[in-house]
């Protein structure tokens, strides 16, 4: 998306808004002022509605064209595994999602309102985190629903060969498809706050979450498997998966690894943001 693209976006009501609450200031007046940022955003709500959408929508096409045990369906799932074949567009969703996170700061910097948000919050440490635990909480009751609604969908359409919630690993997959999207959102808005350019942000993210765990398959099989389960896009989808492999990591340590990145990348864009001008 262009730059012009964007600002037209994050120039809609309440956008650049400097954060006030009821009490005119405090934590909570910083919350009340990013979550009216985040929602007053038309773009915000195509977003998650449209990855909302996809999920449940392509959960149906691959269900319904790749039956367990039939050898056709789309590429990259496993056609026996129904829990995989619901949530298979969970990926969609994530990038959707974590190029919201990308303009939700860069539009900032386009339309030049950070700088009011940072005369608002001198400190500006505070914005950044408010910014993202908004669109963190937004994003995960979204998704979470979304991946609910993708399951039981695919699963009514597997008929017998379907699986139930209760099942071992099902429901923690399918919560996790909206903490996995949730972590790439955050994932997003931490590069934009890095790199202050929507195009960097974005191709920066595609590249790291998604392009590297691929070309990471031409590696060496002696060590390459090893390093592409610490990429981060790979590490956290682990919790997606109802069974992980061998030489994978356990589903809540994946997420926790995903997570660890974006506890140092938040803190890289706290340090950036500090020491340089809005």
């Amino acid at each position: 998306m262009s730059d012009r693209t964007s600002t037209r976006v994050l120039d809609a009501p309440g956008a650049g808004r400097a954060p006030r609450g009821p009490a005119g200031g405090g934590p909570g007046g910083l919350v009340a002022g990013q979550w009216a940022a985040v929602r007053s955003l038309r773009t915000t709500w195509w977003v998650l509605g449209g990855a909302s959408v996809a999920m449940v929508l392509l959960s149906l096409l691959f269900t319904a064209t790749a039956g367990a045990g039939d050898q056709g369906g789309p590429p990259g799932l496993d056609p026996a595994d129904p829990v995989g074949l619901s949530l298979g567009g969970y990926n969609l969703a994530a990038l959707a999602v974590g190029v919201l996170g990308v303009l939700l700061v860069t539009g900032e910097y386009t339309s030049g309102t950070v700088r009011v948000l940072f005369a608002a919050v001198p400190r500006r440490w505070p914005v950044l985190l408010a910014r993202s635990g908004v669109l963190a909480v937004v994003t995960v009751v979204a998704t979470s629903l979304a991946a609910l609604a993708a399951f039981l969908v695919g699963q009514a359409a597997l008929g017998d060969t379907g699986v139930s919630l209760a099942d071992d690993g099902v429901a923690r997959a399918v919560l996790g498809a909206g903490l996995y999207v949730t972590a790439i959102g955050v994932l997003g808005t931490a590069l934009g706050w890095l790199l202050r350019s929507t195009g960097g942000a974005v191709g920066t993210l595609f590249g790291v979450v998604f392009l590297l765990p691929v070309l990471g398959g031409l590696l060496p099989s002696s060590w390459g498997p090893d390093v592409v389960r610490w990429l981060p896009g790979q590490a956290g989808a682990s919790i997606v998966q109802v069974a992980t492999g061998p030489g994978e990591f356990a589903p809540w340590t994946g997420f926790g690894v995903l997570c660890g990145y974006l506890a140092v990348l938040l803190a890289a864009a706290v340090v950036t943001v500090r020491r340089r001008d809005a």
